[in-house]
């Protein structure tokens, strides 16, 4: 018992690493879009791109704008948002671009 009690506070802090950075605050469970780069209308195609970070431990993915312009098959970007979305110790950012 007394070694689960002292590995609780090493899993809080090791979960507050995962958790993204967003212009709300830090908190424990997150799922927000948020505009980056707002065009004049929304596109007919969308393509993402996705990053993740496990227990604040290690980052994977590629969430540049390239990418989701080759996941949408988009030639024209006509808006950028990014999806946020933090677990405690799962967090996963996604650049959603739309266009033709």
């Amino acid at each position: 018992m007394k070694k689960l009690l002292l590995l609780l506070p090493v899993v809080a802090i090791l979960a507050a690493c995962a958790m993204p950075a967003l212009e709300t605050g830090s908190s424990a469970f997150s799922n927000t879009q948020q505009p980056m780069l707002i065009g004049v209308e929304r596109g007919t195609k969308i393509g993402r791109a996705c990053a993740r970070n496990y227990f604040g431990l290690w980052t994977e993915g590629d969430m540049s704008v390239a990418t989701a312009k080759r996941n949408g098959d988009i030639t024209k970007v006509a808006t950028v948002d990014k999806d946020v979305k933090g677990y405690l110790i799962y967090a996963e950012v996604c650049t959603v671009v739309t266009g033709y």
